[in-house]
């Protein structure tokens, strides 16, 4: 893995790196310290927190792997690479976050803010590990399948999967935490579109400019010899 991952670009390994860091940062310090869960496997994780007082830092490891090996067999080797190391560095940077403690007051009397900043982190933190060409989570591997073979976009696949975690948050929150969840999941869905999205544009301008490029190359071509015989 080491060989490979010194062949990949610094820019995408650092983006990969920095979005696992600021999710795992949002994690501990806006959802997990103020009660409000996430959708999707990052849901799946609080809840086995607070269920079974099992760190996310050991089920993230555990419930990713296997739908990370599933996504490479569509979007290939760099994918793993790049998702496991979004899954090494939210794993040690929660437990830092663990070990350090709270670096935010709560929010708790302020829940709306709380359930912003928790999915603005989240969107932000997820979104860069996804544009960085990896995957946070397991449910990111499922969004970018389903929206790859279906017309779904990747913001709705998250809704479904959220919607479907926090209906099983319900056996350890109130309804009115779920209400705040809800608010926290579209702001994180929401954002991580537009970083998607975005990468998605720049991709396309990219490669519009070199078929252009391309194309004014073969004009220069056809003209050349006429301009050698005048």
């Amino acid at each position: 893995m080491y060989t490979y991952l010194k062949k990949l670009p610094i820019k995408q390994i650092s983006l990969v790196l920095l979005g696992a860091t600021i999710l795992s940062f949002g994690t501990f310090n806006f959802n997990y310290q103020n009660s409000v869960t996430e959708g999707g496997i990052l849901g799946l994780l609080l809840l086995f927190k607070n269920l079974f007082d099992i760190s996310p830092s050991i089920t993230s490891v555990v419930l990713d792997f296997s739908l990370f090996f599933l996504g490479s067999r569509f979007f290939g080797k760099s994918f793993m690479i790049y998702s496991v190391l979004s899954t090494i560095t939210f794993s040690i940077t929660y437990s830092i976050w663990e070990a350090i403690g709270p670096l935010v007051p709560s929010l708790g009397e302020h829940m709306l803010l709380a359930s912003l900043f928790a999915g603005l982190f989240v969107g932000v933190g997820v979104g860069l590990v996804v544009r960085g060409g990896g995957a946070s989570g397991g449910d990111d591997v499922i969004a970018l399948l389903v929206s790859k073979f279906t017309p779904l976009k990747v913001n709705w696949v998250y809704m479904i999967t959220d919607f479907t975690v926090l209906g099983l948050s319900l056996t350890y929150l109130r309804f009115e935490q779920i209400f705040w969840s809800l608010i926290a999941v579209t702001v994180s869905g929401k954002v991580i579109s537009l970083i998607y999205y975005k990468k998605e544009d720049d991709d396309s301008d990219t490669e519009l400019t070199k078929e252009e490029t391309s194309s004014q190359e073969e004009s220069s071509e056809d003209i050349l010899p006429e301009t050698e015989k005048i």
